[in-house]
């Protein structure tokens, strides 16, 4: 998706389809944005192997179903320590230089930190949502991004990748509707997707009880979650907001919940909507089945010059693959700007930035009480 949307055939939000890219051309060494809140991040990574569900690998092997999460966290300030790689085994990133140090202590003047989740789109890997994750640690928070195996590109420290598994991929024609058609298309990866997040929100419970490393132990708040999914990546989000109590903020870029959750109005908890102008004509109609059933507020975003992969990382990595209308910079700090304002409202009780939202000329927040 390197043009911006032209017709509802390319109205992918909903279907979920973040495209993702092979590069083989070297790039320059590049500097990630710069967080803007207080606090230095630190990162970790795990696998994680869910022993109760398994995955079809390529040669018809098949294993017990395994999970990369990295999470970013506010770190001890350690001028001194070393930056985390913004991919360890992708050479397409080994130029890109991240603000976050690696396996950081956890920072003591913080009693217990907010996680915010990371549900990504089809075909795109955790790593892409680094800028928005720092920002948030900048501020406090805990964000944890997952490689889901047949949803987006999984790529193991053994360098072992299984790609996005091509029945996910919507066919042609399928997003002209009806869009029942296309609610039902969703539901295996939507499932499966959840029972990802379910899991690793275990092991974050774990960490939470008793890290071996002593880096996570009582430091994670898990009574107030938020989550930010992008494309299939949000639907999959909304189901996991809607069935897990503890997540109080959910927000996505160009993904609904499931037909269910939408007309029943079975959220519970305010929501953040983004939508790039370009597809808002298309996807309006959607995008109002779960605001006319809401029980509780909706603040519903239009991005003016975005395209549906300008939250990521990629249009600022690769500007010359990535052409898109708004610079790359701009749309990153206006992502990071939303969230941290939504999740602030949400989860701190700190509408300051919210509100701020609204006069921001650049967007067009509509709030529906």
């Amino acid at each position: 998706m390197i043009q911006p949307f032209k017709s509802l055939a390319l109205f992918l939000f909903l279907v979920s389809s973040s495209a993702s890219f092979a590069f083989t051309k070297a790039i320059d060494s590049i500097q990630l944005i710069k967080p803007s809140g207080p606090y230095s991040v630190g990162t970790v990574t795990y696998e994680w192997t869910d022993t109760t569900r398994t995955v079809k690998l390529n040669e018809g092997i098949i294993e017990k179903r395994r999970l990369i999460a990295q999470i970013w966290y506010p770190s001890q300030n350690n001028t001194n320590g070393t930056l985390a790689p913004y991919s360890a085994v992708s050479k397409d990133y080994l130029e890109v230089m991240t603000n976050a140090f690696q396996r950081a202590g956890f920072n003591n003047s913080i009693s217990t930190s907010h996680i915010i989740l990371i549900s990504p789109g089809r075909g795109t890997e955790r790593y892409m949502y680094t800028t928005i994750a720092e920002e948030l640690v900048s501020h406090g928070y805990t964000v944890v991004a997952v490689d889901m195996p047949k949803i987006g590109y999984t790529i193991y420290g053994d360098g072992y990748i299984i790609k996005p598994s091509i029945t996910f991929k919507p066919p042609r024609g399928m997003m002209a509707g009806p869009y029942e058609k296309v609610d039902a298309f969703f539901e295996k990866p939507t499932k499966m997707g959840f029972e990802d997040l379910r899991f690793v929100l275990s092991k974050l419970k774990e960490l939470n009880t008793d890290d071996p490393d002593n880096r996570f132990t009582n430091k994670l708040n898990l009574k107030a979650i938020g989550i930010f999914g992008h494309s299939l990546g949000g639907r999959i989000a909304g189901e996991f907001a809607n069935r897990t109590p503890a997540v109080k903020a959910y927000a996505a870029m160009e993904g609904i919940p499931p037909r269910k959750i939408r007309y029943k109005g079975m959220l519970d908890i305010p929501v953040m909507m983004l939508c790039s102008s370009g597809t808002w004509p298309y996807a309006k109609d959607n995008y109002f089945s779960l605001i006319d059933h809401r029980k509780k507020p909706v603040y519903m975003v239009e991005l003016p010059r975005f395209n549906h992969n300008s939250v990521t990382d990629n249009p600022y990595i690769f500007p010359d693959i990535f052409k898109f209308e708004i610079d790359a910079v701009e749309a990153l700090k206006t992502t990071r700007e939303i969230l941290l304002g939504y999740f602030n409202g949400m989860l701190k009780e700190d509408n300051t930035k919210l509100d701020a939202l609204q006069e921001n000329e650049s967007i067009k927040l509509q709030v529906y009480p």
